[in-house]
């Protein structure tokens, strides 16, 4: 409490005995942080007296985006991220990144700098955590195949990033911030562009706009409103790109010796400090958040050498076409059997007992079918396949 003032805490203190007087403490305490924001912060970062959630204001005694982090952890959501595929696919190694590792690489990577920019340390982690919540098993990958499938459907294609959103707004619904939501939308395409000037002022509307337009076209780029939003974008690709070439040196699939040369250097160590301090050089005391030209064609080389060496090598696909098979066969399978029994499907009773009532009553039978298969794990997909398409042994009385 150092700062507060003696006096201020001695007197406040003697009205805690009651519920009035600690709702006031607590009130107290959160505008002196508010205060220090306003002091400390970056003009133009992302103010926690300026929070809007789509749902109304809540009072508490964290910040409001504090608030946000704290939600999205304990989500089942995030829970998930365990099991759920970051490049490399049902391989028995400890040490390969899955989603967890991943956004919480992307969060400490993007705290470290927000500090140093004078950012809002709490928005940049609550982007950072809860956005690729919305990535169905096996990555990308399964991404496209549910995608494909959605569009055979009429419902449009799928999107990861626009599907973060629509998880913790109506299936998982948290009542988050309005600019981490806009995070978590506008969080992919990092590379193309390396100098990002937030779309200041963006209002509820346009964001939803943006929404709709990313439902018709999944690539179609969208600029972040806040600084914050445009730091987490560019370190979730910087962070995965180090790490991914770690992961595949260490299943022998590329040598270290192969990697491009580039001012980056070779290991994820290097790669992370070089790009950390050509980011906080060129964005110090700015209204955007940007990477020098050299280092970005040099990120560009080396993730140009990842697609090619790494992400299509055959070593990691030797499943893609059992996966895509898998994915075809169950979304047929889940999507008649929900529409002919209803609450008696497979849907309708591991599913939709657990969704709020507004989600069961308004949303259609296909979107159903692709949030329930989007929320799976990897394991989660492939025991469901197992339990609805394999024969089990009969336990005869």
């Amino acid at each position: 409490m150092e700062g507060y003032g003696a006096p201020l805490l001695s007197a406040l203190r003697q009205r805690i005995k009651n519920h009035a007087g600690r709702q006031e403490l607590f009130q107290q305490l959160r505008r002196r942080l508010e205060q220090d924001e306003e002091r400390t912060l970056h003009p133009k970062a992302a103010r926690s007296c300026h929070h809007r959630r789509p749902h109304g204001v809540e009072d508490d005694h964290r910040l409001p985006y504090k608030r946000d982090v704290d939600r999205i952890v304990h989500s089942k959501a995030y829970a998930r991220y365990v099991d759920k595929t970051q490049v490399v696919y049902l391989v028995h190694n400890d040490h390969i990144a899955h989603r967890s590792l991943h956004v919480q690489l992307v969060s400490n990577f993007a705290r470290g700098i927000a500090e140093i920019l004078r950012l809002n340390v709490g928005l940049v982690e609550a982007i950072a955590l809860g956005h690729d919540v919305g990535h169905p098993p096996f990555g990308h990958e399964g991404e496209q195949y549910l995608s494909e499938l959605s569009q055979e459907h009429g419902n449009g294609a799928f999107s990861h990033a626009l599907h973060s959103c629509r998880l913790f707004e109506h299936i998982e619904p948290l009542n988050l911030g309005e600019a981490v939501y806009d995070g978590f939308l506008c969080h992919d395409g990092g590379m193309r562009q390396m100098v990002l000037v937030p779309h200041f002022g963006k209002s509820w509307q346009e964001h939803c706009e943006q929404r709709h337009r990313r439902a018709a076209q999944p690539d179609c780029d969208a600029t972040p409103a806040t600084l914050e939003g445009c730091l987490v974008r560019l370190c979730d690709t910087m962070s995965y790109i180090g790490r991914d070439l770690e992961d595949a040196i260490s299943l022998g699939i590329i040598t270290r010796e192969q990697l491009p040369k580039t001012a980056l250097g070779t290991t994820n160590r290097e790669i992370l400090t070089t790009l950390a301090c050509d980011l906080i050089e060129n964005s110090f005391d700015c209204d955007y958040i940007a990477l020098s030209q050299e280092l970005q064609e040099a990120l560009c080389s080396l993730r140009a050498f990842n697609f090619a060496q790494i992400y299509t090598n055959p070593r990691i696909k030797v499943e893609s076409v059992k996966i895509k098979r898998s994915y075809r066969i169950l979304f047929e399978f889940l999507y008649a059997d929900l529409v002919n029994k209803g609450t008696d499907s497979h849907i309708g009773q591991e599913f939709l007992p657990s969704r709020p009532p507004v989600y069961c009553a308004s949303t259609s039978a296909i979107q159903i079918v692709i949030d329930y298969i989007a929320g799976m794990t990897d394991s989660f997909f492939v025991k469901t396949v197992h339990k609805l398409f394999v024969p089990s042994p009969i336990d005869w009385p």
